[in-house]
């Protein structure tokens, strides 16, 4: 996968020692290690999303506590396969980073490079279920939509110049294979995904080994 996906990782010290779960769920802290910025905001313990999605609440982390617990969650995070660690990416990081390039054009803001490089290995990924779907930007299009974006598949169809019922027929393979179908019990890559990282979270002791993170995942 693009070395941008994991570019950010933290510090590697251990993280200090806590009797009770830090974090929520999976999600949360998933969303921590991939918002967090110690240099930016400070004291801050959560670098502040330009899109404004709650990330949780942290457990006060500041400073190296905070940098400290962010490395340990994405080293976690690391040790996944790749189609895992795009998922959990595409599904948590912000959006858009700040920016402060001072160029007349800049609106404020720049898209997150290491989400980007999630949403792109996702788009790849996907070709192997959309069938007679070789147009890229629609593929990445359902992909967006799938993770949150706005718009319609007429939408889709009408920006790539493809038949909406191709559209529509690619979206529900697509989202088969990220959300599972439910009807036949079958877990999909969004699911293996935030599980895989929950086991390995609650026993690192971040999380509550109870805590049920792929439903609540699917609709962050």
């Amino acid at each position: 996968m693009d070395a941008t996906i994991t570019q950010h990782a933290a510090s590697t010290r251990p993280p200090v020692a806590n009797s009770e779960p830090r974090f929520r769920d999976a999600f949360d802290a998933v969303r921590f290690a991939l918002c967090y910025s110690s240099q930016q905001y400070g004291t801050t313990p959560l670098a502040k999303c330009v899109d404004d999605t709650p990330i949780g609440r942290g457990m006060g982390l500041v400073g190296m506590d905070g940098a400290a617990q962010a490395g340990a969650i994405r080293r976690h995070m690391e040790t996944l396969p790749e189609s895992h660690l795009a998922v959990l990416v595409a599904r948590a990081a912000p959006h858009s980073l700040p920016c402060t390039c001072g160029a007349p054009c800049c609106l404020g803001t720049t898209p997150n490079p290491e989400r980007c490089a999630a949403v792109e290995w996702l788009t790849d990924a996907a070709a192997a279920y959309a069938s007679g779907l070789t147009h890229r930007q629609a593929r990445r299009a359902i992909i967006e939509k799938l993770f949150g974006a706005g718009g319609s598949l007429a939408d889709i169809a009408a920006h790539c110049d493809v038949p909406v019922h191709t559209i529509s027929r690619n979206n529900t393979a697509i989202r088969r294979w990220l959300d599972g179908d439910t009807k036949a019990g079958e877990p999909g890559a969004t699911q293996a995904a935030w599980n895989a990282i929950g086991r390995r979270l609650a026993m690192a002791g971040l999380i509550d080994a109870n805590a049920t993170d792929a439903a609540r995942a699917g609709q962050a």
